[in-house]
């Protein structure tokens, strides 16, 4: 996961990590075979796939106010205004007002809790032959200075996340209890039991409906078309990269305060590349799987960039960039790279200011993956005073080009990874676009693998990071 500034300034230091193993007196060397002492192979080995599992944090208060949308606020009997009548001699009618839901979410299991109160009227009449006879006896429960009885339901829904991307919802009713009794006084009659089922009813037809909507949502085809537009992403000059996903992976959904939560996961192939067709390995639109909640990313990231690319990254850095050594000033004008036998690197730069001129480097980069060091043990070059290189070198490495015990010239990378990590922080900690954010932290970068081949520059990098995505609308 290196970032953009990050890869220049690592480029950029292999041009000063070859000016400062410059020796003082001047040469001009053909490309060589390589000398005894170091080996660099045809080859770099295959990388392990990487795991990249980001947390999902959704601001809840959008999503739970279209929910109170969702869910009806009032449950009246069947044909509120007008009376029910479930047999000849009864009749009646209810209304029932809910309070704001309450949700929980805990694993993928939904809860939704809230209180209703309501207000009922009665009617009893005497029946012969199923026909009323005499005047209906009314009677009532919630009005006037009656206070309203109360009702509180609990309902619970389990979300499945199938592997073909849609949702589905198994939706019920856990509990409904009547806290107050309603007993219509006129006729001495506890109709409770007849809201509670007439509202058990409601409830139920909802649950229903609800699971039967979200059931029948399907974005697959848009998710594939998404896919398909997304599978290699320009980053802005610095080449196109593609993940290569194999696998796709789903956590838990779980609310805390204000916030939903859950982990997306890939298992892929990330390739980082000039060319945009290269970055692409043929795996398929990958399945979803359910798992366990994952808050670290690992990952391995193979980056080709072809010399003609380089060339054009080094002059935007490179382009007229100035230097002020002991009173002389360095301008360089222009900077080219490309790659030779043997592993080797043939850098062109022309300079302008005190002393104008071409400069030819050579040599073979050889990585130490374990001390974090490049090295060019068969250095050759044009330019005659290596003092001068030093100072460039340490002005603006900040010792990050430093010599070891036996003299050789080396890139710390390690240091120069550990100065750049606040820089790498602040590209993760960001704002996205309107509503989404990221933020993060980056644990560790490794460069492990480093080969100049004839035609282009591969490495293969390791990062490990915690990365979450803020979301603070839905569409």
């Amino acid at each position: 996961m290196p970032k953009t500034k990050y890869l220049r300034l690592f480029f950029f230091s292999i041009i000063i990590l070859l000016f400062a193993s410059c020796s003082t007196s001047k040469k001009t060397v053909a490309p060589q075979e390589q000398p005894s002492g170091f080996h660099v192979p045809d080859s770099l080995p295959a990388l392990p796939g990487s795991e990249i599992d980001v947390q999902l944090k959704i601001f809840a208060p959008p999503i739970l106010a279209k929910a109170e949308f969702l869910v009806p606020k009032e449950f009246n009997s069947d044909l509120y205004p007008n009376y029910s009548q479930p047999s000849c001699d009864f009749r009646y009618k209810y209304h029932f007002v809910r309070s704001p839901l309450s949700l929980t979410c805990i694993n993928n299991k939904i809860g939704i809790h809230f209180t209703g109160n309501y207000q009922l009227s009665g009617s009893k009449c005497i029946c012969t032959l199923g026909k009323p006879v005499s005047p209906w006896i009314s009677g009532s429960c919630g009005y006037g200075n009656e206070p309203l009885r109360k009702i509180t339901i609990n309902v619970s829904s389990q979300l499945s996340f199938l592997p073909t991307y849609k949702l589905k919802t198994t939706t019920k009713l856990d509990n409904l209890q009547a806290l107050d009794k309603c007993i219509v006084s006129l006729f001495s009659n506890d109709v409770t039991g007849l809201v509670v089922d007439s509202v058990r009813s409601s409830v139920n037809a909802f649950c229903s409906t609800l699971d039967a909507t979200i059931n029948g949502m399907d974005y697959t085809k848009t998710l594939f078309q998404t896919y398909m537009q997304y599978k290699t992403v320009a980053l802005s000059k610095y080449g196109y990269i593609s993940l290569n996903p194999s696998a796709v992976r789903l956590g838990q959904l779980n609310y805390s305060k204000d916030t939903f939560s859950i982990y997306i996961g890939a298992t892929c192939k990330p390739q980082l590349s000039s060319d945009s067709a290269s970055t692409i390995i043929s795996t398929g639109f990958p399945l979803l799987n359910p798992n366990e909640n994952k808050n670290t990313s690992s990952v391995y990231l193979n980056i080709n960039y072809d010399y003609a690319f380089l060339s054009k990254l080094l002059n935007d850095t490179l382009h007229n960039k100035a230097f002020e050594v002991d009173g002389r000033t360095i301008v360089i004008k222009e900077a080219s790279l490309k790659g030779i036998d043997h592993h080797q690197i043939e850098i062109k730069i022309d300079f302008a200011g005190t002393n104008k001129g071409k400069l030819y480097l050579r040599g073979t980069p050889v990585l130490d993956a374990a001390n974090q060091t490049l090295t060019i043990p068969d250095i050759s070059y044009t330019l005659e005073d290596e003092d001068l290189a030093l100072k460039i070198g340490k002005t603006l490495f900040r010792n990050k080009i430093k010599k070891n015990l036996n003299g050789k010239t080396y890139l710390d990378i390690g240091a120069l990874v550990k100065s750049n990590m606040p820089l790498l922080d602040a590209k993760i900690n960001t704002q996205l676009s309107n509503n989404i954010y990221s933020s993060g932290k980056v644990n560790d970068v490794k460069i492990l693998g480093f080969l100049a081949q004839k035609n282009m520059l591969q490495m293969q990098v390791y990062a490990n990071a915690n990365i979450s995505l803020i979301a603070i609308g839905i569409p």
